[in-house]
């Protein structure tokens, strides 16, 4: 009996032997190059990018350490100007809601005044006719429409001023009125005392005249048998007659 051989068979290791070089032919030594070149590439770029990142790594630690130490230094500023202004800040707050409170105040008068221009208007015609022509400008100008509150005020107390001091005082005029309604105007001595009351004296007809103001404006009514006393009572005030009592009709109301 022939000896068992335990090795491979002789024709398997010449097969093994003559496909050795086909199977390196078949991984081409270009390609093998050109992935270690292309390793080398990425290595070399890999290891720049890491140098470039240490290097900015570095220079931005450096500006945020920089940044904080400007940033505790502005808040320090910040504090410190916080501290030096909080009274003018009070005090700016203060004149704030004053000039707030002002401006509620100021419109409450222009309110107030528009509405005492209005009734002012409504008693022109009431007004002493001497007194009314003493007043006409201001009236006038009490009327225009793009007046400001200011001007309105000014208007109104120039009105009430001389109201009053008419209203304090006798006044003696000569005037051309018409002493009746659809009469001829006639040339009249007239004595006001205060707003509300006044007599005219006619020398040439010897006629006296009660004037007072009515829902109508402001009227004049004859009065028989009053002349003579209406004549004394000019001469009293023009000191050629001596000062005595007299009674006048006058009406007076709340």
């Amino acid at each position: 009996m022939p000896p068992l051989s335990l090795g491979p068979p002789r024709g398997a290791i010449v097969l093994c032997i003559a496909l050795t070089p086909a199977l390196f032919a078949q991984t081409p030594l270009k390609q093998v190059q050109e992935a270690a070149s292309t390793w080398a590439e990425l290595r070399s770029e890999t290891t720049r990018l890491n140098t470039d990142w240490v290097t900015e790594k570095e220079i931005l630690d450096a500006s945020i350490s920089a940044l904080e130490i400007r940033a505790e230094l502005l808040e320090s500023e910040r504090d410190t100007l916080l501290a030096q202004t909080s009274q003018d800040r009070r005090e700016l707050a203060e004149q704030v809601a004053e000039n707030a409170d002002t401006a509620r105040k100021l419109e409450a008068s222009s309110a107030e005044t528009v509405r005492l221009a209005t009734r002012l208007m409504t008693l022109q015609a009431s007004l002493p006719p001497r007194l009314a022509t003493a007043l006409e400008l201001p009236y006038r100008s009490l009327g225009e429409e793009n007046i400001t509150p200011t001007e309105r005020l000014q208007h109104i107390t120039t009105i009430l001023n001389r109201s009053q001091q008419f209203n304090q005082s006798y006044v003696l005029a000569e005037e051309i009125i018409s002493p009746t309604p659809g009469s001829e105007p006639r040339l009249l001595e007239v004595l006001y005392w205060g707003l509300a009351q006044a007599c005219a004296f006619d020398r040439a007809s010897n006629e006296a005249f009660i004037g007072r103001p009515t829902a109508n404006g402001w009227s004049w009514q004859p009065q028989n048998g009053l002349a003579a006393d209406v004549a004394e009572m000019i001469a009293i005030y023009r000191d050629q007659a001596e000062p005595r009592f007299h009674t006048i009709p006058a009406l007076i109301s709340d």
